[in-house]
């Protein structure tokens, strides 16, 4: 089914329809909550909201633009609100970087010396402020150019990238802080 089609029938009340945006989107939806979250239970639980605002605010959505980055923006939002609730910064995932690269081979040695650099990064995005997180994630992580952050968040490009260049001072004091030499873009 194509999504303009699946929208159009969702607003008709067919939950099939929107299950099938569901399907469509529910990987990029939960890999940027995760991101965000820095936790598989915090991300399952935004995601979650994420699809169900998106489902009640359907009439909200202007078909004429692409439903990616509408339901992305808001999926964002969710997390930002969920960590606020929590009055938290996000904690580690299951699975940290370091935990998978120490399996033992012939260079566990520089791989965990790598992961544990890898570690630091994560952690010093996620200790950043939400505005800075998103843009760092979204540029980084997702590959977005500055007009399609602008289109996602609704702020003006100007706006973005004075977050990532705010962003990037930030990290950088902090990793210095932490004495990390950093091996790859965060």
């Amino acid at each position: 089914m194509e999504e303009r089609e699946a929208v159009r029938r969702c607003r008709g009340g067919d939950r099939e329809a929107f299950g099938h945006l569901v399907r469509e989107h529910q990987a990029a939806v939960l890999a940027l909550c995760l991101r965000m979250t820095g936790s598989r239970e915090d991300a399952a639980d935004a995601a979650q909201q994420a699809f169900l605002q998106a489902y009640r605010r359907l009439e909200t959505y202007d078909p004429a633009q692409p439903f990616r980055p509408w339901l992305m923006k808001i999926a964002a939002n969710e997390c930002i609100a969920l960590l606020r609730r929590r009055g938290r910064q996000p904690e580690s995932g299951d699975e940290s970087a370091l935990e998978r690269a120490a399996a033992p081979g012939p260079d566990a040695p520089a791989l965990v010396e790598l992961a544990e650099d890898r570690e630091a990064v994560r952690r010093a995005v996620t200790a950043l402020p939400p505005p800075y997180r998103t843009a760092v994630i979204q540029y980084y992580f997702e590959g977005l150019s500055y007009q399609q952050m602008a289109e996602r968040s609704g702020l003006p490009t100007g706006t973005i990238a004075t977050h990532l260049h705010r962003a990037k001072q930030m990290l950088r004091r902090i990793l210095s802080e932490r004495e990390v030499t950093v091996h790859h873009a965060p």
